[in-house]
């Protein structure tokens, strides 16, 4: 009789105990690996969505809240700046680039941005139909805005106030769509896009006869920024520190805040698949020895029969070996599903998540799960490979 048949013998005489290892095992390896995988996913998206941009100058208070709103889009803004500063700033002799952005509407929970066709340069974005605006009132989505609200060039909809869905509808000033960009798996994806003029004329009130037209002097919620060299990030933030009412917030840094807030969790939750990882290693260890204690007659007698004392130690650690390969493709299985379940929610959270390729990461996994199977059947191997077969049936 081969070894795997052995092996496989003696797996259907107890299945229900090699499936609970195996399932364990699969919880602990899928809790460790789904954290790293989206952990790798969540630093893509955020190098992603910063897009190079060096500082955002947006209204006082908390710098991550800038970050998170003017950049980032999963939050609210902290308020407006006047456009002048921003104006000053962008053409500040250390300033590369700089494209302004305005928020305050969406549709259907679509964030609608006003900004400048240069805004699409910071992700790469290009047109896959249509054109960029060329006045007021005309908008480009991006690819996933497109696909949920069934848009395309020469449809018009209507914006609602505020940065969710079932605020004011803005009925007197719809817009028209002019183009739809490329997927970039970038935040832009999610956004329409319009002119910053366009965001004024919604909000100027010049339609509305019971209010007063006086919108006062033009404002926008932020702007992107790159500096021209080093010295940017020395003499710029100071200078818009002492300006009234303006606030500089550094992406790098609020983002690395983030990602440390966002780690203590993982790091207990890592700890926690690691526990479980351990403890099945444990319950196989005790499982395999009282395996072997209760085999000591069917081992003795396979060594009776001629079996070299080698054979029961591969036989036992083959058995390791394969409860690490089922529970390591287990545990792979159930990462992939945990990180898509958290990449559904967030896309309705508005943070899309786009989960790794399967890789050397997932072999990586799996080959600790078999060592760790084989590190656990390696005592109860050796005590299976020096038995006495004569006291065993004597």
């Amino acid at each position: 009789m081969s070894l795997v048949r052995l092996v496989w013998a003696f797996i259907r005489r107890r299945p229900g105990n090699f499936l609970f290892h195996v399932l364990t095992l699969s919880l602990g390896a899928s809790v460790v690996l789904g954290l790293v995988l989206l952990e790798r996913a969540v630093e893509t998206r955020f190098s992603r969505d910063l897009a190079g941009v060096d500082l955002v100058i947006g209204a006082k208070g908390s710098p991550m809240q800038v970050i998170l709103s003017a950049l980032l889009e999963v939050d609210t803004p902290t308020g407006n700046i006047p456009l002048s500063a921003a104006e000053h700033f962008a053409q500040h002799p250390l300033v590369k680039f700089a494209v302004p952005v305005s928020l305050g509407d969406n549709v259907r929970g679509v964030r609608i941005v006003g900004t400048r066709p240069a805004y699409g340069e910071l992700y790469g974005a290009h047109l896959a139909q249509g054109a960029w605006w060329t006045r007021p009132m005309e908008a480009v989505l991006g690819a996933d805005a497109a696909r949920r609200l069934g848009l395309r060039p020469g449809d018009s909809f209507i914006g609602e106030h505020g940065l969710t869905a079932g605020g004011e509808r803005h009925a007197k000033t719809p817009y028209h769509v002019v183009g739809v960009l490329a997927a970039t798996a970038s935040v832009i994806d999610e956004l329409v896009l319009t002119d910053i003029s366009s965001v004024w004329e919604v909000h100027s009130h010049k339609n509305d006869p019971d209010e007063p037209e006086n919108p006062g002097p033009p404002q926008v919620t932020a702007l992107l920024v790159k500096y021209r060299s080093a010295m940017g990030a020395i003499i710029l933030p100071p200078e818009v520190r002492a300006m009234p009412d303006l606030q500089p917030a550094v992406p790098a840094v609020e983002v690395a805040r983030l990602v440390v807030m966002l780690g203590v969790g993982a790091r207990a939750l890592e700890w926690i698949g690691i526990v479980l990882l351990l403890l099945s290693a444990g319950g196989f260890l005790v499982a395999l020895i009282s395996a072997v204690s209760e085999r000591r007659q069917e081992l003795a007698l396979l060594r009776a029969m001629g079996a070299h004392p080698g054979l029961l130690l591969r036989l036992v650690t083959l058995e390791g070996v394969v409860l690490g390969l089922a529970g390591g493709v287990l545990g792979v299985v159930l990462s992939r599903i945990l990180l898509w379940g958290i990449a559904t929610a967030g896309r309705e959270s508005g943070m899309r998540l786009a989960p790794p390729p399967l890789g050397t990461l997932e072999l990586l996994a799996v080959g600790l799960a078999m060592a760790l199977g084989l590190l656990a059947a390696l005592p109860p191997a050796l005590r299976a490979r020096f038995m006495d077969p004569g006291r065993e049936l004597a």
